[in-house]
């Protein structure tokens, strides 16, 4: 265990897993760093073999070192290759299922010394603890880690749709957004029925990202009349701007010089 009064190391020079994410836990507001540095550090430690890396993976994603560039840190550790399937599929679920990531890890991480207040005196008192106690820290999942989960876990059929998109609504309104999104990015993945009700779902959204997502899906289909004329009446002035140009740019039929 580290001297309470001992520097932490940087997150780059960890020497395992574990001391990883001990710092995570109980350094988790430092500066922030470039996405590299994460997805470096989560290469040089599991490539080596260290254990469980989809914990480093879940901790790394959800610190606010990275709270601006988490995609790119989820993105660049899927990219490396050292999680399979199940273990992509597992941080996947845990990343849009939880309100909140819960991490549990020994109560020794802070120290093995509590301060405990008397309510009705107001007297302190040093109590130790166990070291190996576990407890638990609640790490916020930004709005894109619930995109990559909600596409993978729909894409998997790790749930149902119209059960994802019901999560959506329970999330508040940044994360529910960023969910819905997720669905409609793995609706070619669905059966043409499911993929339907995704899209028109999405296009009914209050938010502009998911109906953006949908008008895409839609060209993407092929349907770029319908989603033109949904764009030009869009109530979002970028979307009705993004139907424009896509007008503006499908090659005319027909010329007096063809």
């Amino acid at each position: 265990m580290r001297p309470p009064d001992e520097e932490p190391p940087d997150v780059a020079e960890v020497p395992d897993a574990r001391q990883l994410w001990r710092l995570l836990v109980t350094v988790p507001f430092g500066r922030e760093l470039a996405p590299d540095v994460a997805v470096d550090t989560f290469r040089r430690l599991h490539d080596a073999g260290q254990p469980e890396p989809v914990d480093s993976a879940l901790l790394l994603c959800t610190d606010w070192r990275w709270r601006r560039t988490s995609a790119r840190v989820l993105g660049g550790i899927v990219a490396t290759g050292l999680l399979d399937d199940a273990q992509q599929d597992r941080l996947a679920e845990e990343l849009l299922w939880s309100d909140q990531v819960r991490y549990t890890h020994p109560v020794g991480w802070f120290g093995s010394t509590v301060i405990e207040i008397d309510l009705d005196t107001g007297r302190q008192r040093n109590v130790r603890v166990d070291p190996r106690k576990p407890m638990t820290t609640e790490r916020q999942v930004w709005p894109p880690l619930r995109t990559w989960a909600a596409e993978r876990v729909v894409a998997r059929n790790r749930a149902i749709p119209a059960d994802v998109l019901a999560r959506a609504r329970a999330l508040p309104a940044r994360e529910g957004v960023a969910v819905v999104t997720g669905v409609v990015h793995a609706a070619d993945e669905l059966d043409p029925e499911q993929a339907r009700m995704v899209v028109d779902t999405a296009l009914q959204w209050t938010h502009k990202a998911p109906r953006k997502a949908a008008l895409e899906q839609l060209t993407a289909w092929g349907e770029d009349d319908r989603a033109e004329a949904l764009a030009a009446s869009d109530p979002d002035a970028a979307i009705r701007e993004w139907g424009r140009k896509r007008h503006m740019d499908v090659p005319t039929q027909g010329s007096l010089f063809d």
